[in-house]
């Protein structure tokens, strides 16, 4: 009743075959193991991540329910994923993509008010006193026309906004060259943001202007009529004046 084996079979049991491959990768070391485990992926040697990931991905499916090739393949990828790290760590590969996952970095995020803190810190400087000497006679002359003459309040406004523009807009810039007869010689183009920064703070002075004088009218009792428009037409001058003496509108852009 008992059972006996045949000596000729176990040998025949014991070495049941293999993948050459899975053999091969076992039996070699350095750099013929890293070799052989590339040729096992069917990959070059500088293959991206992703390369190596897909080509690993498409042999597997393929070679599904053959466990030992399977190892090989899994071997021959940690082989080749290994390398590469190493290769990395010394420095002596770079990645050839930027989303390689072996030489990611951190983003580098900017926080919302820094951008506006370096535009203000180029767009505010105070004046030289020349400059100033140039502006200050001629805006504080307009602040007090209109309570001189207050039905003079409109056309110092208007030459006001003329003056104030010029003094913001042409701040920095160098004179233009004029002939022996004073006539102006060279007609320069605009620059467009610079224009454009000038009429933002203009337009930001006339209305702030509008709104403190309602605010300090209503605040009189028996104020007489036209004051709110004699205020504001003072306080334009003062606001165009700060304006012209501590902003630089070419800076920020340039």
């Amino acid at each position: 009743g008992m059972v006996v084996f045949s000596p000729t079979r176990v040998p025949a049991i014991a070495a049941a075959p293999r993948p050459r491959a899975t053999i091969a990768l076992q039996a070699a070391d350095g750099d013929e193991a890293l070799g052989l485990a590339y040729r096992t992926l069917g990959i070059a040697e500088d293959a991206t991540y992703d390369e190596i990931t897909e080509a690993h991905i498409e042999l597997s499916e393929r070679y599904v329910g053959d466990s030992p090739r399977l190892a090989a393949l899994d071997d021959a990828m940690e082989r080749v994923v290994n390398e590469i790290m190493r290769r990395r760590l010394r420095g002596e590969m770079r990645p050839k993509v930027a989303d390689s996952p072996w030489d990611e970095r951190p983003v580098q995020r900017e926080m919302p008010w820094v951008p506006i803190l370096i535009f203000l810190r180029k767009l505010i400087s105070p004046p030289g006193f020349d400059y100033a000497k140039k502006v200050l006679p001629t805006m504080l002359f307009l602040a007090f026309v209109p309570w001189v003459a207050p039905r003079a309040a409109a056309t110092a406004g208007l030459i006001t906004y003329m003056c104030g523009f010029g003094f913001i807009y042409n701040r920095d810039k160098e004179d233009v060259p004029r002939d022996e007869f004073g006539q102006i010689g060279e007609i320069r183009p605009y620059e467009t943001q610079p224009l454009y920064l000038t009429c933002a703070l203009m337009v930001g002075v006339h209305f702030a202007s509008k709104a403190l004088a309602k605010r300090l009218v209503a605040r009189l009792v028996g104020a007489p009529d036209g004051l709110e428009s004699i205020l504001k037409a003072s306080l334009v001058p003062l606001g165009l004046t700060f304006c012209a003496l501590f902003t630089r509108v070419s800076k920020p852009f340039a």
